[in-house]
């Protein structure tokens, strides 16, 4: 009786291991995060070129960038695709992916804002004096 039981309990381990795996033939999660940010970025990039100038069709210039991203990444569109599918299929490694995606954002968009607007560098041991720049203004003449 306890063999059937190990037996049983085995079997269920050795069944849900593989459950999260990815196969080898689909993009690895961390490179699919990868491409999937740069295909991300290229779509904007093509809808803000399309924005600024209307001779250029968004969709084209979508496909050409993307197909750009693919060359990089040295993957096809039909490879691409597929593991999007395989991705769309088991949304718990998914979420995986796009909650990597989200922390990629963030921490982009905490940069840029660093980079725009940087910290005022204040002294602490100099204290602001409010007297001393009511002081230097100019008396306004009626």
């Amino acid at each position: 009786m306890k063999n059937i039981f190990f037996l049983i309990v085995f079997s269920l381990f050795i069944s849900c291991l593989g459950k999260n795996k990815v196969p080898s033939e689909i993009i690895q999660p961390g490179k699919m995060q990868k491409i999937l940010w740069d295909v991300i970025r290229a779509q904007a990039l093509s809808t803000e070129i399309a924005r600024k100038d209307s001779t250029v069709n968004e969709i084209a210039e979508t496909k050409v960038l993307t197909q750009k991203v693919f060359e990089i990444y040295k993957i096809t569109s039909t490879t691409f695709n597929q593991s999007y599918m395989w991705y769309t299929n088991h949304p718990d490694i998914m979420r995986i992916v796009f909650d990597s995606l989200n922390a990629q954002n963030q921490r982009e968009s905490q940069l840029e804002m660093k980079e725009k607007h940087p910290p005022l560098k204040l002294d602490p041991l100099k204290k602001l004096n409010p007297l001393k720049n009511l002081n230097s203004l100019k008396k306004i003449e009626y």
